[in-house]
């Protein structure tokens, strides 16, 4: 939920000086051993405890229960608390594998291919008596990244699907279960089976009020894509009206307006849906980027429909190219719309630049499968 509840070492530089003084080296040298080994003690400290990051800041200690709504986490004095799952952002366990830990952030930052290929470099001995919540989110990741690559890259879903239906059958308290529902939702959607991925964007509406307004807009998002416009901008509509105003709603409300400011685009209302982008954009907190990555490409789209609007849009899809190009998919439809309106615009070396690098860093895009003559956002 990288994303998502609904989602650091840092290398320092050396100092160098001069000195003639042979003590003075050999007491550095003595002392950077032991800050050295202090750091490693640490360090190796740090990696034995169970961690949750949550909008509220780092719990370490020891994960006791986890349940649909919450995760319950025993800190060092013994005082059990609990994190409601709206506000959690990740979930980290103690002696777990780098390359866990590496792939659940891929997964999270929008990258599930290259999730699936860190978690396969995790080694059997690495997970020898390891902890059974550890064991769960290896297939935690391993079924959400594979359900995520499926839907990018337009292949079939049918085995992801299963992979994520057979994970949720065996661990119905994961803390991972709503975002799992809404993925198994997505990928019955694209398997054609409308009523059974309602029925799965429906568990969604049993959590807080944050992942009600979703549910609303994953059945919304079903719509759009069926082309049922309407229904979709009313099912939008359901999801911002929901009477909830916390952080983590409020949030979901603003990606509800842009599916809005979408439908209002395939219906004609491309004013409407401009004037409703740019609200949302002034609304968003700018830590909130792949939200804004999102409105500058909703924002570009409804500029090429509205027509005239090349230039407007041109800049639109550029932000995203620029400036909040962390989002793999948001940024591959920005770069597929550039190479379009670069090419229209008598600018071929400039589409074939925003081509090239579309094609080079997202291969397995949709958005680099298509034509360059029938890309649109």
């Amino acid at each position: 939920m990288p994303a998502n509840p609904l989602q650091i070492a840092q290398p320092f530089g050396d100092s160098v000086a001069k000195t003639t003084g042979a003590l003075f080296s050999t007491t550095v040298f003595a002392c950077a051993i032991v800050v050295s080994s202090f750091m490693c003690a640490t360090a190796s400290v740090a990696q034995s405890v169970d961690r949750v990051i949550s909008t509220d800041g780092t719990l370490q200690g020891k994960i006791v229960a986890t349940s649909a709504n919450a995760v319950d986490i025993e800190d060092r004095n013994g005082e059990v608390k609990k994190v409601p799952i709206e506000k959690i952002r990740e979930v980290q366990f103690a002696d777990e594998p780098q390359s866990l830990k590496s792939a659940r952030g891929m997964l999270f930052r929008g990258r599930a291919a290259e999730a699936l290929e860190e978690l396969a470099k995790i080694e059997p001995t690495e997970l020898e008596g390891a902890e059974p919540t550890l064991i769960d989110d290896v297939a935690f990741v391993k079924a959400a990244a594979a359900g995520r690559a499926s839907l990018r890259s337009g292949a079939d879903p049918k085995e992801a699907g299963k992979l994520v239906n057979d994970f949720l059958a065996k661990h119905p308290q994961t803390h991972h279960f709503y975002a799992l529902q809404e993925l198994l939702g997505d990928l019955l959607a694209r398997l054609g089976k409308p009523e059974p991925a309602l029925a799965a964007y429906s568990q969604l509406d049993k959590g807080p009020p944050a992942f009600k307004v979703r549910a609303a807009s994953a059945k919304a998002a079903m719509f759009f894509d069926q082309k049922k416009y309407q229904e979709a901008l009313n099912e939008f509509d359901n999801a911002i009206q929901i009477d909830a105003t916390d952080d983590a709603s409020l949030a979901q409300k603003r990606g509800a307006g842009l599916g809005k400011a979408k439908c209002f685009s395939q219906l004609g209302k491309n004013d409407e849906a401009i004037a409703l982008v740019h609200s949302i954009i002034k609304q968003a907190d700018p830590e909130e980027k792949e939200l804004l990555a999102r409105a500058y490409n909703v924002l570009g789209g409804a500029y090429r429909t509205l027509g005239g609007k090349d230039q407007d849009a041109l800049i639109s899809f550029l932000t995203v190219d620029l400036v909040y190009n962390s989002n793999p998919d948001s940024h591959a439809e920005a770069l597929a719309n550039l190479s379009e309106l670069w090419e229209s615009g008598k600018n071929p070396e400039r589409a074939r630049e925003a081509r090239q690098n579309l094609e080079a860093s997202y291969p397995g895009s949709q958005w680099a499968k298509k034509p360059a003559s029938t890309e649109k956002s």
